[in-house]
């Protein structure tokens, strides 16, 4: 039988640089996702995208963004295996 378990964490948002392009970046505020443990989370912007622009996305983002969660699905078998 397969299980659901949900994992949640705080985040913000800030601007970073991916190559020549502006991306904007997760940033969340503990280490508590366990299945993104070392992953970093961005979202590429459309070529022509000021920085201007994208400062203004990131505001909108971390006046309105509170939180994150990741949904993971695990086998009771395996579960039950390592625990």
């Amino acid at each position: 039988m397969t299980t659901t378990k949900i994992e949640k964490a705080g985040v913000c948002f800030g601007i970073g640089r991916q190559g020549g392009s502006i991306v904007i970046e997760v940033r969340p505020h503990h280490d508590t996702i366990s299945a993104l443990r070392g992953v970093q989370i961005g979202f590429e912007l459309l070529n022509g995208i000021t920085v201007q622009q994208a400062k203004k996305i990131l505001d909108v983002l971390n006046e309105n963004v509170i939180g994150a969660f990741a949904i993971t699905a695990s086998d009771d078998k395996t579960e039950a295996a390592s625990g």
